[in-house]
């Protein structure tokens, strides 16, 4: 599976979610299906020759997702990990375990590929579909992996409390344009990327993205300026940029083969048959404006989606659907809800 990976400087801020709600750490599927377009409209135009429109609207997104990056600057080795969303399973009871424990495992947010393929191979062991920590580190926090990924990226001890992301808020004002004066306080939330060193280990963190289809140069193009245009919000201050954009691949046996279940790592718009398949999930909300170069801004239907994470019975497609209100008639508006699934909870032990 090809993936592109986004590194930002050290101490590059971000700011992704509404301008008004709560931030967040992942840039949704949605969101950045519709930063592929907008650049790739810029490179190519709006007609019918512009390929990338065409394949993006055809192939399969996720989400923007976290990853770590170790330099090992005396052997000049480097070792990365990838993380995807906290499965949204019920988390298992264990009388015996102490409430400090039980609360080190509630704020996990991420697992890693081999805390992934652990989960598989205890809900195939085991038979029941609840999320388990036996056996996984808890990485700086919200991060769930294994001992041999720790020990791959150089790490041995004092792992709990290292932090690659913090969020915080800052105090701004609103100055009038008539005569200078402040009329409103506000704090602003903002993100910020912190490389952590160790001795002669370097970790940075980076930000990636999973892809499917056939495709081109022109679609590597298309990213690379979406990394020089930045994402999220706030960019007329510094935030959402990246220097450097690399192509990797992860293992096609992760995203192949039949499940007792699947996890979607991209937000999805259900059909109507499809609603019946979710057994566990989240909704989030969807609102805002139109970006357009024609006339004055329009404000999208406001539309609910499945949040990634989730859990569906089945394989199911999702959907690209047309948000633009009534009043807006210029061109058509996209959503992508289109469905990026990994099985969960393997049928056999393929991998």
């Amino acid at each position: 599976m090809k993936v592109f990976k986004f590194y930002p400087k050290n101490r590059s801020k971000f700011h992704f979610g509404s301008s008004h709600g709560k931030l967040e750490e992942t840039f949704s599927s949605d969101k950045l299906f519709s930063a592929l377009n907008n650049c790739a409209v810029l490179l190519y135009g709006s007609g019918e020759e512009n390929k990338v429109l065409d394949f993006l609207h055809n192939c399969r997104i996720s989400s923007l997702y976290p990853g770590i990056q170790s330099f090992n600057m005396e052997k000049q080795e480097t070792a990365e990990m990838f993380f995807f969303p906290r499965p949204m399973l019920p988390q298992e009871f264990v009388e015996d375990k102490d409430l400090q424990t039980h609360k080190k495992e509630k704020k996990i947010r991420y697992i890693s590929i081999g805390a992934f393929k652990h989960l598989n191979k205890f809900w195939q062991a085991k038979g029941r579909c609840e999320f388990n920590m036996s056996d996984l580190k808890a990485f700086g926090g919200v991060f769930a992996c294994t001992a041999e990924e720790l020990q791959a990226l150089g790490l041995n001890e004092d792992y709990e409390n290292i932090k690659l992301m913090n969020f915080d808020a800052k105090p701004r004002v609103v100055i009038s344009r008539f005569d200078d004066h402040s009329e409103n306080f506000f704090y602003q939330e903002e993100g910020e990327v912190i490389y952590h060193q160790k001795d002669n280990i370097l970790l940075r963190p980076f930000m990636y993205f999973c892809i499917d289809g056939e495709r081109d140069s022109s679609l590597t193009a298309v990213i690379r300026l979406v990394a020089d245009e930045g994402l999220g919000g706030k960019r007329s201050q510094g935030m959402g940029y990246f220097e450097e954009v690399l192509e990797d691949e992860l293992p096609d046996e992760l995203f192949s083969g039949e499940g007792q279940y699947y996890m979607n790592i991209s937000t999805v718009y259900p059909g109507k048959e499809e609603v019946d398949d979710l057994e566990y999930y989240e909704l989030v909300e969807r609102s805002g404006y139109i970006y357009s170069q024609f006339g004055r801004p329009f404000r999208k239907k406001r539309v609910r989606l499945i949040r990634e994470g989730s859990i569906f019975s089945r394989k199911i497609k999702g959907q690209i659907i047309d948000i633009r209100p009534e009043a807006f008639k210029e061109h058509s508006v996209f959503l992508n809800g289109k469905a990026f699934l990994i099985p969960l909870g393997r049928c056999s032990d393929e991998f």
